[in-house]
């Protein structure tokens, strides 16, 4: 999507990234240095910001919880890093809620890919690109005056239950080892390289329209493995336009 969408994980409360990420479930942070060899682990809810990677994410939380626990005795090492992942892939430029396992709280991770999922983003009408977002290169342009209101909802609507959706080839997916969009970059991979896979959407609402820009509102409500970018892609064809 080309303006700032957010992603919300339902029934988590989430708190601000920054170069000073917060550290939480610590057990009293003030005590530490005098702890024998303490160590982190559990489940941290975390407020990712738009430009930000999960992946940066998760090395900024590692580097700052490493750099903590070294007061309490711990040692780390290029092969004994402590244990820092995501449940769940958020864009570079969505805004919102990451889960993130430290330690032995990377195994309760599988839960929150599998989990039900809740966004807000914005599609533009009339241009596709490569990325299908505003950081791609455009690959199609076509008009979009004839849309409406109407239309895109229809589209939005047939878009909803259990779909078969063909993922990005600029996506975190892997194929032969490699990251998708490694591939997509050097040229390798196409989008009708990429079988298409069942994903469920429960619900998907246009919430508004501006006719003159093509712009417009989405709210999905859909099963973890979702890409939003491709239902504002697919929306986009369905009303006979293109859309990123």
């Amino acid at each position: 999507p080309p303006l700032r969408g957010s992603a919300m994980q339902v029934g988590c409360q989430p708190f601000r990234a920054c170069t000073s990420l917060c550290i939480a479930d610590l057990n009293d942070l003030t005590n530490l240095q005098q702890r024998t060899r303490p160590m982190a682990n559990g489940v941290l809810v975390v407020h990712k910001p738009v430009n930000w990677t999960s992946f940066g994410v998760c090395r900024q939380l590692r580097h700052t919880l490493e750099e903590h626990l070294k007061l309490g005795g711990n040692a780390f090492r290029r092969r004994s890093r402590l244990k820092v992942g995501h449940g769940g892939t958020l864009d570079p430029l969505a805004e919102g809620v990451l889960v993130v396992g430290i330690g032995a709280g990377c195994k309760q991770l599988q839960r929150y890919l599998v989990g039900g999922k809740a966004y807000l983003a914005r599609g533009q009408l009339g241009a596709e690109t490569d990325t299908q977002d505003v950081t791609g290169t455009v690959t199609a342009i076509r008009p979009h005056s004839h849309v409406t209101l109407e239309q895109l909802q229809l589209a939005a609507h047939t878009l909803t239950g259990e779909i078969q959706q063909r993922p990005p080839i600029f996506s975190a997916l892997k194929r032969d080892g490699k990251k998708m969009y490694e591939l997509a970059r050097q040229g390798k991979v196409t989008e009708q390289d990429l079988e298409p896979r069942p994903v469920v959407v429960h619900e998907l609402r246009v919430t508004d329209f501006e006719e003159e820009t093509g712009q417009f509102g989405l709210f999905v409500r859909c099963s973890g493995g979702t890409y939003v970018r491709t239902l504002i892609l697919d929306i986009g064809r369905a009303v006979e336009s293109a859309a990123h």
